[in-house]
């Protein structure tokens, strides 16, 4: 399988129905093959602590935006655009 980005503002530790099913489709996947590129759920330190503490469990690779709005800015492009070189990334999905 070719190796993916998922980039989204929509995974946990923040909640709900998107952020699950984007969570579980990364796990079926081989954790080789993935990585995240998503918002930070909550600003301050009780949310970058959560978002940490989640992110070390993954098996795959998340990389976290310090704003809680990953919006399609350049800066946000730019970074994007950096992971899939950096990591070898052959497609990206849009998770929302």
């Amino acid at each position: 399988m070719h190796k993916t980005l998922i980039v989204t503002n929509d995974f946990p530790p923040r909640p709900g129905g998107i952020q699950a099913f984007l969570h579980n489709m990364a796990l079926r996947l081989d954790p080789e093959d993935i990585v995240v590129y998503a918002s930070t759920w909550k600003r301050g330190r009780e949310g970058a602590e959560a978002t940490a503490a989640f992110d070390a469990e993954q098996p795959f690779t998340v990389v976290r935006d310090r704003t809680t709005m990953l919006l399609p800015t350049p800066g946000a492009t730019r970074r994007a655009v950096g992971l899939l070189r950096e990591h070898g990334c052959t497609s990206v999905w849009f998770g929302a």
